[in-house]
C-alpha cells in the first residue's frame, strides 16, 4: 500500500509517495470513454484523479446533469465496475500510476425514499440535507464499504490519496442552494442559534425573507450557519476516512470558495473552521469564472491560497480550460443528455461558459495562462478535460508535457533571493454574513482579486484569522471586508498598532480603482513590473504575462536577472532588468527568472 503526505520545499508544494516527491500535477475527465488518459500518460502524466459515486443522481439539481453511469450502491450488490474499469485501464498502460479515487458522497435513491425528514427539496427531486446526522452516520458506512473495496482490488497498491466530494457539483455546496432550507434544517437551525449564541426560539426567516435586501438578526444568523454547518459535515466524513486507511495516505476536498462565491446560502464560508483539520491535506476549487472565462483576464483562486499553504496544504486546482475542441456536453456523450443544457452559445449567440478560444493559438495560450497563475503561486493542478476531447491535439498536450517538465525540473530550485509577493489581500470570509443579498458590497472580494491582477504587482491572500503569522511578511494589506467580523476587525486593528500600511474596504469607500491599489503599494516602495494592466504573474521563480493588447508590453525588474524564456518565445537566456515582450492580443509568455 503506498503512504502519501504533503511535503514543501522551499515554499513549493510535493506530494511526498513512499519518501519520493512529485510535483501535484494530474488529469481527470467526467466522461471516462472520451478521456485522453493514453495522451497525458505519454506526456510523463502519472496522478490520475478517477470519479466514482455511491448514486447515480445528479450532480447539478438545476440541470440534472450527473456524469455517472452507475451508481455504486443504487442495486443491492455493489456495483464498482465503471470505476473497476478505468482503473485498470490506467495501470495497463501506466503500471507506475498514482490513482486519487473522488468519491461523490451522495445517498442512493432508497435511502432518500426512507429518510425524507432527512433531506431537501431540489428541482430534481429530494437529496440530503447536510445538516442531517443520519446522513453523516449512514453515509460514513457506505464509505467505508466502498473505500474498503478499493484497498482490497487487485490495483491497490496504485491508490496514493483520495478526495472527498458531496452536494451540488460535488463541491460541498447545499443541494438547494439555498442553506439546506427544510423543515429539519430549521430545527438544527434552532438548535444552533441556542448552543452557540444563547437564542431562544429564533423566528425562523421565510424563503422570500431573504431577497428582499433587508438582514434581520434571523436571516444573519441563518447565513452563519449555513456556511459553518457544512464544515462540519465535510470533517466528519474526512476523520472516517482518515482513520480508516490509517493516516497513510492523502485526503482532500472541494470547499472553502471566498475569494468568488458571495453568495451566503451555497454555505461555502466556512475554510477557517477546516484549515487546521489534521484530516484534511489539500483543498481544491476550480479557477474563478470570471468574465465567463473570457481571455484578458485572470482566472484566479478562489480561495485564500496562501492561508492553505501556510497550515501546510496545498491548494490543488481544477484547472476545466475549455479550448478550440470543447464540443457541447451531449455530443461526447449522444442521447444522454436529450434537454441540450449545456450551450456553447446563448439565444443571442454569445458564447456562454462552456465554450473555449477560437483557434488553437488561443487554446494554448489559455492553458500557458492557468499554468502561469498556478506555479507562480505554488500549487497543483489537476487539468479537468470535463466531457473529453479538451486537450486532444498534438501541439496542446506537448504544451502540457512541458509544463509538466518545468514544473518537475523546479524542485530543487532556491527562491529565497528572487522576486515574491508584497502585497497582501485578507478575506473575512464570515463576514458575507453582515450584508443582505443583493447588495452590492457584496463584491468586494472580487473587486480586489480581479483589479490586483492588472495592477502589474504579484499580492498573496489569506484569511483575516492568519494576519498575525503574516505581519512580517508584507510591506502593505488590503482589507475587502467593508462590514468586517470581530477577526476582521481585530486584524486590520493589529495592523495599525504595528503600524503596517493598508486600505482597508469600507461602506463609504468600498472599492479602490486600479490606479490606487497600484500607487498605494508603489508609494511603500512595493515594485510595479508592469504598468500596461497586463495579466502578470511572478512567484516561485518564475514570470508570466498574458497580454491584454496587441504590440508591445514591459516587464520592469526589480535590478537586473538572468532570464529563460520557456513558454510564448522563441528559447533564450539572458540577462536583463527589463522584458520586452511582443506577441498579439490575449498571448501568454512564460520565464525563468534566476540570480
Amino acid at each position: 500500500m503506498l503512504k502519501s503526505k504533503i511535503q514543501f520545499v522551499d515554499n513549493k508544494p510535493y506530494i511526498n509517495i513512499n519518501e519520493v516527491l512529485y510535483s501535484p500535477l494530474a488529469y481527470t475527465t467526467y466522461f471516462d470513454e472520451c478521456g485522453e488518459w493514453s495522451d497525458f500518460i505519454k506526456s510523463g502524466y502519472k496522478m490520475f484523479f478517477v470519479n466514482i459515486s455511491f448514486t447515480d443522481l445528479p450532480i447539478n439539481n438545476s440541470s440534472g446533469f450527473t456524469p455517472f453511469r452507475t451508481g455504486v450502491f443504487e442495486s443491492e450488490i455493489p456495483d464498482y465496475s465503471e470505476f473497476d474499469e478505468i482503473v485498470k485501464e490506467i495501470i495497463s498502460e501506466c503500471p507506475d500510476a498514482f490513482i486519487f479515487p473522488r468519491l461523490n458522497i451522495a445517498m442512493p435513491r432508497r435511502w432518500l425514499q426512507e429518510n425524507p425528514y432527512e433531506t431537501v427539496a431540489t428541482d430534481s427531486g429530494p437529496r440530503e440535507s447536510l445538516y442531517s446526522d443520519l446522513f453523516m452516520k449512514d453515509g460514513a458506512e457506505l464509505l467505508k464499504e466502498l473505500v474498503a473495496h478499493i484497498r482490497s482490488a487487485d490495483y491497490a497498491d496504485r491508490i496514493a490519496g483520495y478526495q472527498l466530494c458531496g452536494g451540488t457539483t460535488q463541491e460541498w455546496m447545499h443541494f438547494d442552494l439555498f442553506g439546506s432550507y427544510s423543515e429539519m434544517g430549521m430545527e438544527k437551525f434552532r438548535q444552533w442559534c441556542f448552543e452557540k449564541h444563547g437564542i431562544e426560539d429564533i423566528k425562523i426567516p421565510e424563503r422570500e425573507d431573504f431577497a428582499k435586501g433587508i438582514l434581520t438578526e434571523e436571516i444573519q444568523k441563518y447565513y452563519e450557519f449555513c456556511n459553518e454547518m457544512p464544515s462540519k459535515t465535510i470533517e466528519h466524513f474526512a476523520k472516517v476516512l482518515k482513520n480508516f486507511i490509517n493516516n497513510e495516505q492523502l485526503v482532500g476536498v472541494f470547499y472553502g470558495y471566498s475569494a468568488y462565491v458571495n453568495l451566503q446560502l451555497w454555505g461555502l464560508h466556512g475554510l477557517s473552521n477546516l484549515i487546521n483539520s489534521p484530516y484534511i491535506d489539500f483543498f481544491s476549487s476550480p479557477c474563478c469564472y470570471d468574465s465567463n472565462r473570457a481571455l484578458g483576464v485572470d482566472w484566479g483562486d478562489m480561495l485564500p491560497a496562501d492561508s492553505v499553504k501556510l497550515h501546510g496544504k496545498i491548494y490543488f486546482v481544477e484547472c476545466d480550460i475549455r479550448t478550440h475542441l470543447t464540443r457541447r456536453m451531449q455530443d461526447n456523450r449522444p442521447g444522454k443528455y436529450p434537454e441540450d443544457k449545456y450551450l456553447l452559445y446563448d439565444s443571442n449567440g454569445n458564447k456562454t461558459v462552456w465554450c473555449g478560444p477560437d483557434t488553437k493559438e488561443l487554446s494554448i495560450s489559455a492553458i500557458r495562462k492557468a499554468f502561469a497563475h498556478q506555479i507562480t503561486k505554488g500549487s497543483g493542478i489537476w487539468w479537468f478535460d470535463m466531457w473529453g476531447g479538451w486537450y486532444k491535439d498534438k501541439d496542446i498536450m506537448n504544451e502540457l508535457s512541458e509544463m509538466k517538465l518545468i514544473y518537475d525540473n523546479s524542485k530543487n530550485k532556491n527562491t529565497k533571493a528572487l522576486p515574491s509577493a508584497e502585497v497582501v489581500i485578507f478575506i473575512d470570509e464570515k463576514a458575507y454574513a453582515n450584508i443582505p443579498q443583493g447588495n452590492h458590497l457584496l463584491n468586494t472580494v472580487n473587486h480586489y482579486r480581479i483589479t490586483m491582477s492588472h495592477a502589474g504587482i504579484p499580492f498573496d491572500m489569506c484569511l483575516v484569522e492568519d494576519a498575525e503569522k503574516v505581519i512580517n511578511k508584507y510591506k502593505c494589506a488590503i482589507f475587502t471586508a467593508p462590514r468586517p467580523t470581530e477577526n476582521g476587525k481585530n486584524a486590520i486593528e493589529l495592523y495599525q498598532k504595528h503600524s503596517v500600511p493598508f486600505i482597508a474596504s469600507t461602506e463609504d469607500k468600498p472599492y479602490y480603482d486600479i490606479n490606487e491599489l497600484r500607487d498605494f503599494p508603489v508609494s511603500l516602495g512595493v515594485h510595479c513590473y508592469n504598468g500596461n494592466a497586463d495579466v502578470f504573474y511572478c512567484g516561485n521563480g518564475f514570470i508570466g504575462i498574458h497580454k491584454v493588447d496587441d504590440g508591445e508590453t514591459k516587464i520592469k525588474l526589480p535590478k537586473k536577472y538572468k532570464i529563460r524564456s520557456l513558454l510564448g518565445a522563441e528559447k533564450s537566456e539572458f540577462e536583463t532588468d527589463t522584458i520586452i515582450v511582443t506577441g498579439p492580443k490575449h498571448s501568454t509568455n512564460f520565464y525563468e527568472i534566476m540570480e
